[in-house]
């Protein structure tokens, strides 16, 4: 059997596992893994740790990582997806969108009464050349 190692990734470095288990493959591996997060995290939360920024990175003998276990994977289970936050910059975005979509609105008009007074003066210049012009 494969000899699986379930190093212990955090935002302060790697708690490398040096025993490793044997298992029948990696989807063994994986399912194992899966099993053992929810006491760790429990045992993390009661030390002050953040159990959701950790992930088991499961490794081969040969020291090649094969997969990674996230902790919220398996915490956040059974949760919908949650709407992220709006940050701001998303915020500002948002606001800028809605002025630039004012501002095209507002130079549509002004191209529209811009155009109006185009013909209108086009219409009586062409008054004024008939009046001016000898017959």
């Amino acid at each position: 059997m494969p000899l699986f190692f379930f190093h212990l990734r955090s935002p302060a470095g790697c708690d490398e596992d040096e025993i490793g288990v044997e298992l029948d493959g990696i989807e063994s591996a994986y399912l194992e893994a899966y099993r053992t997060v929810p006491a760790l995290s429990a045992e993390m939360a009661l030390a002050g740790a953040i159990p959701h920024r950790h992930t088991f990175e499961i490794v081969d003998q040969s020291g090649n990582l094969l997969m990674e276990v996230p902790f919220s994977e398996v915490l956040d289970r059974g949760r919908g997806p949650t709407a992220p936050a709006l940050t701001a910059s998303f915020r500002r975005a948002v606001t800028t969108m809605q002025r630039t979509a004012e501002l095209i609105i507002s130079i549509r008009e002004e191209r529209t009464a811009l155009r109006a007074t185009l013909a209108e003066t086009k219409r009586l210049l062409a008054l004024a050349r008939q009046a001016g012009s000898p017959r």
